[in-house]
C-alpha cells in the first residue's frame, strides 16, 4: 500500500513542476514577427499613413466621447496583474527605409495601452509630436516614415487620427483601425494616495514587457491647473516605458508613464547622480479628456 502511494507522488510531481514552469519572454521572436510583416512585399507604407490626413489640424484639449470599460474590484497578486494584462500591453512602432540596404525597417520607440475597445490608446505628446501634431500645416508633415501599434501576438494596427492632445500633461489619443473588431481596454480606475503601490508594464530601451513595481511617492499640482497634475512613483522604467500603462492592485489604470527627472549633486555638470524621479500621468487627468 505505501509503494502505490510513493508510485503517485512519482508520477504526479513531474507534472506539477511541469506547470510551474516560468513564462520565458522571446523578444528576438517578438521583434522578427514586425519585421517579417514589414518586409513582405503585402506592406504597403501608404495603408499606415491615414493619420497624416488629419494630425496637422488643431485638437488641443478636445473632449472625445468614448466608452470605457468598468472598474474591476476584485484584488489581484502582482503575478496575476502581470499575466492578465501583458498581452494588451501595446509597441509604438516606427517604420522606415534602411538608406543602407533599402529595407523596410522597424524601431520600437514606445509603448501605449487601448482604453476603448473601439481602438481609443494612450500614448504620450511627446510621441505625437512625431507627427507634428496641430503645427496647423499638413506640408510640415514627413511620410516617410510611418508609426503602427503592434500587440504581443504580433498583430499591427494602422493609426487613423490623433483625437486629442494636450502638451503640458503629456497625454494623446490616438484611434487605430480594428478592422471593426472589438480589443481588450483597460479599466481606468481612480488616483492613488501617496504611499500606496502601483505596477507598470513598459518597453524600457525596447526591454519588452518590462514589470516593475513600486509606490506613489507625490501627487503634484500647481494651484487649480489640473492639467499640471504629477504622479511621481518609485516604479522604475526609462526610454522607451512612455506611454506604459500603471496599474492599481486590482489591474485598472491609475496612469501612464511620462518622463524622469535626474538629479545629480553637481547639477549643471550632471555629475554623481543621486535619485531619479519619475514622473507620470494620474489617471484623474486622462479622464479630463473624455466626455462624461
Amino acid at each position: 500500500m505505501m509503494m502505490k502511494k510513493y508510485l503517485l507522488i512519482l508520477l504526479v510531481l513531474p507534472l506539477f513542476v511541469q506547470g510551474q514552469t516560468a513564462d520565458y519572454i522571446d523578444e528576438e521572436a517578438l521583434f522578427m514577427k514586425l519585421v517579417y510583416q514589414v518586409q513582405s512585399p503585402a506592406f504597403k507604407f501608404a495603408d499606415y499613413s491615414k493619420v497624416y490626413e488629419t494630425v496637422h489640424l488643431n485638437r488641443s484639449r478636445r473632449k472625445i466621447d468614448l466608452k470605457t470599460v468598468p472598474a474591476k474590484k476584485k484584488v489581484l497578486s502582482p503575478k496575476e496583474i502581470y499575466k492578465q494584462n501583458r498581452p494588451d500591453v501595446y509597441r509604438f512602432v516606427k517604420v522606415f527605409v534602411n538608406p543602407r540596404n533599402g529595407k523596410n525597417t522597424i524601431d520600437n520607440i514606445s509603448t501605449a495601452f487601448p482604453v476603448s475597445e473601439e481602438g481609443h490608446f494612450l500614448i504620450n505628446h511627446h510621441m505625437a509630436e512625431l507627427w507634428e501634431v496641430g503645427s496647423g500645416d499638413s506640408s510640415k508633415v514627413d511620410r516617410s516614415v510611418v508609426y503602427f501599434l503592434a500587440d504581443y501576438d504580433g498583430n499591427m494596427f494602422s493609426i487613423d487620427s490623433v483625437c486629442t492632445y494636450d502638451k503640458k500633461s503629456d497625454v494623446a489619443i490616438i484611434k487605430a483601425n480594428t478592422g471593426g473588431k472589438k480589443i481588450k481596454a483597460f479599466p481606468l480606475g481612480e488616483d492613488l494616495e501617496t504611499g500606496e503601490h502601483a505596477y507598470i508594464i513598459a518597453h524600457p530601451k525596447a526591454y519588452l514587457y518590462y514589470f516593475s513595481e513600486g509606490m506613489v511617492n507625490r501627487m503634484t499640482q500647481d494651484g487649480d491647473d489640473v492639467y499640471s497634475r504629477k504622479m511621481e512613483l518609485s516604479a522604475d522604467y526609462a526610454g522607451g516605458s512612455s506611454g506604459g500603462p500603471i496599474f492599481d492592485n486590482k489591474g485598472n489604470i491609475i496612469g501612464m508613464v511620462s518622463q524622469t527627472l535626474s538629479f545629480y549633486y553637481y547639477q549643471e555638470e550632471q555629475k554623481s547622480l543621486q535619485m531619479v524621479v519619475r514622473q507620470s500621468v494620474p489617471v484623474s487627468l486622462i479622464k479630463e479628456f473624455i466626455k462624461k
